[in-house]
């Protein structure tokens, strides 16, 4: 919940994507009484059970196959710290700080919960991260999505002052970090190294953040289609707006196709393609009339994401996990959080058929194109529909499963979701489909200059206004960059 001055609060109610992505972002975090009061009982309830030697995971027994050897309650500040080290071992290119701060804010959510049965003062040292911008070091690859447990390995390691924090785009020493930062190593108490571990907040985290960009992303992919056609509808009988009506939106009745249709009917508001008198043929390629089916299933997608990210950001996934009616901590597996891997999984797949018809439509547009650009007064590069095909081929590469790539890590740790790679490969489509959309924008607007036309579509107007700045300095740049800077300005108007 987001406070009056901007801060996000944790307390009664269970965090959301948007919380995490504000704290992502910048967003200071604030600990509500609430919040404090359930990380307290549940803390409770792991010290009641030290008390009574009731073998529990992680707590007075060892972790994975060794769960049923005892550790004894003088090596219990030790087995915390080889825990952590232990379980270090991601690789890779690290986060981005954006992505490192939003895997730390859903880790300290997950505490808020109840499950995790650490102190309020390790919570409040997760905060502090946050609040003073110490960011730590996180690997990219490494969890297989059974807890993203190398991540979150990283992040307690900060805490404890013997890991690797961000700073000016480089690693560096996390004890002098918090030293600088006016804080302190905190040492965890029994129990709280595993449940520092047992969740996955980096494909929860990352995950929102994907979210809201691909929330986005399939904002823009309507617009562009408004954009589309009216230069399609420019060039000749083309652009027939009948399959965008809400007759047949409402003959199928999807809500993704339905939202899709309305907004490109919106940003065509006021667009000549309404003209009566205009010839236009009975039906437009597959690639443009079925772009509300195409579309509507790309929001449906990323709005089941979302409901898989909330479930969890209020989900209580750690294990063993802290049952407060019961008063008992409880082995489980929350921690396989398949539901998510399978949204994730299942928007790539969703991107694949955007890009494909979005590829297919600048083919269109580069056909309608060819003789003006015979007579060299194109502004775009006709091999651009070449990079366009080479990304779509490659996310129809990313559609395929990663899900089912599970293998035996130990005896007991014999099946895992591999959800941080559906996200990694997630992140990556979302990168290409975004390219690709901006080469379909930049062929449209460049047909509508060469035929000297002008979109007179409330949104479609306004997106070949705000292109007009990139074209007119199109000499100077590489393709690269104009297809980034379209790409980027699509991301602003959506």
């Amino acid at each position: 919940m987001t406070g009056p001055s901007g801060d996000v609060h944790f307390g009664d109610q269970p965090p959301t994507v948007s919380d995490i992505v504000a704290i992502a972002q910048g967003a200071p975090v604030v600990l509500d009484a609430a919040a404090r009061d359930r990380i307290a009982a549940s803390r409770a309830v792991v010290e009641r059970a030290i008390e009574s030697g009731e073998p529990v995971y992680g707590l007075n027994r060892r972790l994975g196959a060794g769960r049923d050897d005892a550790v004894d309650a003088a090596e219990f500040s030790a087995f915390q710290r080889r825990t952590i080290a232990n379980h270090r071992g991601g690789i890779g290119e690290p986060l981005t700080e954006v992505e490192a701060r939003a895997v730390v804010a859903t880790r300290l959510a997950g505490f808020t919960r109840g499950g995790a049965g650490v102190r309020p003062a390790l919570a409040d040292a997760y905060a502090a991260l946050l609040n003073a911008g110490v960011t730590p070091w996180i690997p990219g690859r490494g969890s297989v999505g059974a807890a993203d447990l190398t991540a979150l390995a990283e992040v307690a390691a900060v805490v404890i002052g013997t890991g690797v924090v961000l700073r000016d785009g480089a690693d560096a020493p996390a004890a002098q970090a918090l030293a600088d930062a006016g804080l302190e190593p905190i040492e965890l108490a029994p129990h709280e190294a595993l449940a520092a571990l047992s969740a996955n907040a980096l494909s929860i985290g990352v995950g929102s953040l994907a979210e809201v960009e691909a929330r986005r992303l399939a904002e823009a992919a309507d617009l562009v289609v408004a954009l589309s056609l009216e230069a399609v509808g420019a060039a000749g009988p083309a652009g027939n707006l009948s399959p965008y009506s809400p007759a047949v939106a409402e003959a199928r009745g999807g809500a993704g196709q339905a939202a899709s249709a309305r907004a490109i009917r919106s940003a065509l508001d006021g667009s000549g393609l309404h003209s009566p008198d205009r010839v236009v043929s009975v039906q437009d390629p597959l690639a443009f009339r079925t772009a509300p089916q195409l579309h509507g299933a790309l929001r449906e997608a990323v709005a089941r994401l979302r409901t898989e990210l909330e479930v969890e950001l209020a989900a209580r996934s750690e294990n063993p996990v802290v049952d407060l009616p019961s008063g008992r901590l409880v082995s489980g597996g929350n921690f396989q959080a398949l539901p998510l891997a399978l949204a994730l999984e299942n928007l790539r797949l969703a991107l694949a058929h955007v890009a494909e018809a979005s590829e297919r439509r600048t083919a269109a547009l580069s056909l309608a194109l060819a003789s003006a650009r015979r007579e060299g007064r194109t502004r775009v590069p006709g091999l651009l529909l070449y990079a366009a095909a080479d990304a779509v081929a490659e996310v129809r590469q990313l559609a395929a499963p990663a899900t089912l790539g599970s293998s035996t890590l130990s005896g007991v740790e014999d099946h895992a979701t591999y959800a941080p790679l559906a996200l990694r490969l997630l992140q990556r489509s979302l990168a290409l489909t975004s390219e690709v959309i901006a080469i379909e924008t930049l062929h449209a607007v460049d047909l509508l200059r060469v035929l000297e036309s002008r979109p007179t579509g409330a949104g479609t107007g306004r997106l070949a206004a705000a292109l007009a700045e990139v074209f007119d300095d199109v000499d100077g740049h590489s393709a690269d960059a104009l297809v980034k800077e379209a790409a980027s300005l699509l991301a602003r108007l959506s």
